[in-house]
């Protein structure tokens, strides 16, 4: 009979099995995978709860795998879509909201999170984007295409010939809040003499279709 198990060997156990997966497309962010709460019934020691957490782990990324495109973008897909299919020459209207590899909220457009002039809330906002104009990065162009009406991407963008270099800074933050960001990250990249050297850092783009205009 396996010995029993305490409770804060339990809890100790739920901890280290926080395994860490890549975020939909993403690479230095990442989202965490937690043991679920009935794994508990369900192993006798800490190896066995181990195990399930990892299988429960490889299961979700085989059900949704990250997909990789060229230079370094890669992306998840957070909610199917249906209808048109995004393709290369495009008019597309998205809504997107820009995170620092990290995790910290830069700003965004289309999904509640920022206020106009008026105070009111950006939600049914959108950007529209001719593909091939770089109105986007042209690692968000690659992650948008095959994109559906309503489908949702989470993207890692890595800065450099794909990243917002690429669109001259576009789309470029509206609030004061989203500028200082902005500007706060071109720092990062650029360095601050010797002791800040450049960094090449990703960002993070949750990025839907809102409209596919042909």
């Amino acid at each position: 009979m396996p010995p029993r198990v305490s409770a804060f060997a339990l809890i100790v156990a739920a901890r280290a099995l926080r395994v860490v997966v890549p975020r939909r497309a993403v690479g230095a962010a990442a989202a965490t995978a937690w043991l679920p709460r009935d794994a508990f019934a369900k192993c006798a020691d800490i190896e066995t709860c181990r195990e399930l957490g990892e299988a429960k782990v490889e299961a979700k990324e085989a059900a949704n795998p990250t997909i990789k495109l060229a230079d370094g973008v890669r992306f998840k897909r957070l909610r199917d879509g249906a209808g048109a299919t995004v393709a290369a020459g495009d008019v597309v209207d998205v809504a997107y909201s820009i995170s620092s590899a990290g995790g910290a909220y830069m700003y965004s457009r289309g999904f509640g999170f920022e206020k106009d002039a008026d105070g009111v809330l950006d939600t049914g906002d959108f950007l529209r984007v001719k593909l091939g104009s770089q109105d986007v990065p042209k690692g968000i162009e690659a992650a948008l295409l095959g994109m559906r009406v309503s489908e949702k991407r989470r993207v890692e963008l890595p800065s450099g010939p794909v990243g917002f270099e690429s669109s001259s800074w576009r789309p470029a933050p509206q609030t004061r809040r989203g500028k200082a960001q902005i500007t706060a990250y071109r720092r990062v990249l650029e360095g601050n003499g010797s002791s800040q050297p450049p960094f090449p850092a990703a960002t993070i783009w949750d990025v839907e279709v809102r409209r596919v205009r042909r």
